[in-house]
This record gives C-alpha cells, sequence and structure tokens, in this order.
C-alpha cells in the first residue's frame, strides 16, 4: 500500500540534489546574496534620507509657521497703523474745513457789516438831501395858505414814496 521508492532512485536522488546545492552555491546564491544585500543596503540609504527629509520638511513646517504668525503680526500692526493714520487725516481734513468754514463766516459777517454800514450811511446821504429838497420847496412855496401848503406837503409826500 505505501509505495516505497527504490533504494538506488533514493541516492541518485541525493547525489543529484547535493550537486545541483553546490552548483547553485557556487553561481546562483553568491549574486543572488549579493543582490539581496545591495537591496538592503539601498533600502537602509532610503530610510535614513527619507527620515532626513521628514526631518527637514518639520523644521521648514515649524519655520514657516513662524513666518507666518510674524506676517499676521504684521499685517495687523499695518492694518492699526493706517487706521490710525486715516483717522488722523481725517481729523486733520475736518480741522482745516472747520477753520475755513470759520474763516469765510467772519469774511461774510464783515462784509455784511460794511454793506450795511455803506446802506445807512446812503440811506441817511438821501434823507438829507429830501429833507433839504423839501424844506426848500415848502419855504419857497407861499405860506399864506393853507390849504395849498397841505396840498404842497402831500403832493412831496408822493414824490418821496415813488422815488
Amino acid at each position: 500500500m505505501f509505495l516505497l521508492p527504490h533504494l538506488g532512485t533514493i541516492i541518485w536522488t541525493i547525489i543529484i540534489f547535493g550537486v545541483v546545492v553546490l552548483i547553485m552555491g557556487k553561481y546562483a546564491w553568491k549574486p543572488l546574496l549579493k543582490a539581496i544585500s545591495e537591496r538592503e543596503r539601498y533600502i537602509d540609504v532610503s530610510l535614513r534620507k527619507a527620515s532626513h527629509a521628514q526631518e527637514l520638511l518639520k523644521n521648514l513646517k515649524a519655520k514657516q509657521d513662524e513666518v507666518l504668525k510674524k506676517v499676521r503680526f504684521e499685517k495687523g500692526e499695518m492694518l492699526k497703523e493706517g487706521a490710525l493714520q486715516r483717522d488722523k487725516l481725517i481729523a486733520e481734513a475736518k480741522d482745516k474745513a472747520r477753520t475755513e468754514a470759520d474763516r469765510i463766516i467772519a469774511e461774510a459777517h464783515e462784509k455784511i457789516k460794511k454793506e450795511r454800514e455803506a446802506a445807512l450811511v446812503d440811506m441817511r446821504n438821501q434823507i438829507t438831501t429830501l429833507s433839504i429838497e423839501i424844506a426848500t420847496k415848502v419855504v419857497s412855496a407861499d405860506m399864506k395858505d393853507k390849504k395849498r401848503h397841505q396840498e404842497m406837503v402831500k403832493k412831496l409826500i408822493d414824490d418821496i414814496e415813488l422815488n
């Protein structure tokens, strides 16, 4: 039931296996082991380089974060400074406008005052002239007739109202 191989077959199998192992050891295993060793060294070097690159990335990330914080801080400072300058310019413009408005108003008041005084002087001159003209006409008219005197005054008043 069990099939047992023949003793000669076993011996020849062992001999052939030994020859194959010797040939493989001399020609195949050394190059295979050398290739595997080189591959292991390459993988180790690659892992070290990757680890070094990862540390560099961490350092760069930290530096980037520092730079971003600094830039954000400077941005905030610039915005604050810009707002202060804007407020200062607005305040200066308001002060200049107020000063200019006050100066214009003062000049207008002076001009109005001078024109009023000139108008009053002109009006006094006209009143004086009219009074003299009326007095001259009244004196030159005949004073004996009261009715005629009233008509003349009425006529002079009408003339004055028309002027």
